[in-house]
């Protein structure tokens, strides 16, 4: 396991004064997300920037997690971007146009692991779930192509609301893409547990082989978001140290999206957290 921690906790400072302080801090790894100030392929800065975080995280040894869940990047007016199982071909095509842009970025910042949502179900239920695997199986596919898994993972990340909203759906979406497909799964544990699949560790425990990363956040019953470490409902603690005990190698990135104002104090607690759980790392 590869403790790392998300800058989309710390949206209030500069993403490569993050890197820095977190390195010092202990941290192995960096997720990071596009946003459309700091890191948006739309700004004439976009080449600068992307080089002068590439330098940050080469300095520090910093492992990368790129995030594809970005709210109101594509539409100021809409939270959520295109959908890659959408019933309308112009809209997946956007969609994959998207990821597949990312990956390219992702190549350039030498990260490990690539993570995104396969987009929102139809509202009006016109879009049963049968025919949103097979599209979004078929946008799958060709984003896997020519990618090499021994360097970059791409793994999809369950979320309410998405047509793959739970582990157990991706677990479903596998019998679409078949047992030699490698697209991994990004288990967030927020999600897992607004989706009820509980005991966690049990469900972490089943699809080790597939987890390309765990997004760890806090959770408390009812309230939408993460919550403050240790002000929620999630047992961090018990998974943070049954990943370190497991023949898992990938990251574990902590996330307290929403709490930016509490800046660099949610990331040495978070340290603190894993060092509880796992003495030594």
């Amino acid at each position: 396991m590869i403790a790392g921690f998300h800058t989309a906790s710390l949206l209030l400072h500069d993403p490569c004064a993050v890197v820095e302080e977190l390195a010092q801090l202990g941290f192995g790894c960096v997720a990071i997300r596009p946003h459309p100030c700091s890191l948006n392929p739309g700004s004439s800065e976009f080449s600068e920037r992307l080089v002068r975080l590439s330098a940050t995280l080469q300095r520090h040894s910093m492992r990368v997690v790129v995030d594809l869940d970005a709210p109101y990047f594509c539409d100021p007016w809409k939270v959520d971007g295109p959908s890659l199982s959408a019933s309308h071909r112009a809209e997946r095509e956007r969609a994959y146009d998207w990821v597949a842009s990312w990956l390219a970025v992702a190549a350039e910042l030498n990260a490990e692991v690539v993570t995104f949502g396969s987009g929102r179900l139809a509202e009006d239920g016109s879009a049963p779930l049968e025919q949103a695997l097979d599209r979004l199986a078929s946008q799958t596919e060709r984003l896997l192509a020519g990618i090499d898994p021994s360097r970059l993972q791409v793994a999809i990340r369950p979320r309410s609301g998405d047509s793959i909203a739970t582990v157990a759906q991706y677990e479903r979406l596998g019998q679409w893409l078949g047992p030699e497909s490698s697209l991994g799964l990004a288990a967030d544990v927020g999600e897992m547990l607004l989706g009820g699949e509980l005991p966690l560790i049990d469900r972490l425990e089943r699809n080790l082989t597939s987890l390309a990363c765990v997004y760890l956040c806090d959770r408390k019953a009812g309230v939408l978001g993460d919550q403050p470490l240790g002000e929620g409902d999630v047992a961090l603690f018990r998974i943070v140290r049954f990943l370190a005990d497991q023949p898992f190698s990938g990251p574990a990135i902590l996330r307290v999206e929403g709490h930016s104002e509490l800046g660099l104090l949610s990331a040495r607690a978070a340290m603190k957290l894993i060092q509880e759980a796992v003495p030594g790392q």
